[in-house]
């Protein structure tokens, strides 16, 4: 078969009514200016749907509506047009946090597409908290298909250890869905890091007022990119071994202006990939939003080859 070679991009819009329609404005042009094939959106309110639509359409299909009930959801846009798309209530959510599933018809294959916004709960049990984080991200690989693309904001804050098997009820998984083979689930930043042999106990410099040229056949260097290392001995990745100090946080009130409490430093947003190890190709990885800061997180980007 042959390979599919694809840009996407996640990012959580910050749902807050600060300045929303000129952030939302801010970020769509930065979202252009990398001209992504794929892109997941959380946290957007009907506001900014409607930019989404006027700005993005007819470039991108766009994919999912907003819950009344809730007021904000998440939308995957996509230059390939989607053959059948649904949501997925993750287990014992009370936000209404949901899986968006798209299957998608590239000029190469069908891929599949997710996106997710996982219960922000951290206290009063931190431990309890995590678990039930941990629980929703396995139920989301459970039910994608292999070649996979799932993308969003995990609003994990602790190291988990690598979940496989994953022993899970069958409850809402679609029928078909083979869950009992366990292939490799990669986080593709950590993948990134340890093919390029990139890591670093301080934090980058943010250095450049334009975003890189994602084109390129040279990738850019992921330092010039982060924006925020992890502590060490935190952030790990849930589905891998951890990709150490040298990733960088989407959440950091280090350098991001929207970010209130100042001492958080957490990786939370991230894009896996669920698929054979050895058929999967890292162009590049990196975080943007690192000038405009149009959200509270940092949006993430990656080129894959599949």
């Amino acid at each position: 078969m042959v390979s599919s070679l694809l840009t996407v991009m996640t990012w959580n819009m910050w749902f807050d009514k600060t300045n929303r329609a000129e952030r939302t404005e801010i970020l769509l042009d930065e979202v252009r200016s990398y001209d992504p094939d794929i892109v997941a959106l959380q946290e957007v309110v009907q506001e900014s749907l409607n930019i989404i639509i006027a700005k993005m359409h007819p470039t991108y299909y766009i994919i999912g509506t907003i819950s009344p009930e809730i007021g904000y959801d998440t939308i995957i846009l996509t230059k390939f047009p989607p053959i059948e798309w649904d949501r997925y209530y993750l287990p014992k959510t009370k936000m209404g946090r949901n899986l968006l599933l798209a299957t998608l018809q590239t000029p190469t294959r069908q891929i599949t597409v997710g996106t997710f916004h996982l219960e922000s709960v951290f206290f009063p049990r931190v431990k309890e908290a995590e678990d039930l984080k941990e629980s929703q991200l396995k139920y989301i690989y459970a039910i994608s298909p292999l070649n996979s693309i799932l993308m969003g904001d995990t609003n994990l804050t602790l190291p988990l250890p690598l979940p496989l098997p994953l022993p899970l009820s069958q409850r809402g998984i679609p029928p078909n869905t083979d869950t009992t083979s366990s292939p490799y689930i990669i986080d593709v930043g950590e993948e990134y890091v340890i093919s390029h042999d990139v890591h670093s106990d301080s934090p980058p410099d943010v250095h450049s007022d334009s975003p890189p040229d994602v084109h390129s056949d040279s990738p850019p260097d992921f330092h010039s990119l982060g924006v925020c290392p992890f502590r060490k001995g935190a952030g790990g990745s849930p589905f891998s071994k951890g990709a150490g100090a040298g990733a960088g946080a989407t959440y950091c009130g280090r350098t991001n202006k929207h970010v209130k409490n100042k001492s958080i430093q957490s990786r939370l947003d991230r894009i896996y990939v669920k698929i054979k190890r050895n058929t999967l190709k890292v162009h590049f990885y990196g975080l943007t939003g690192t000038v405009t800061q149009p959200s509270d997180h940092y949006g993430v980007f990656t080129q894959l080859e599949f």
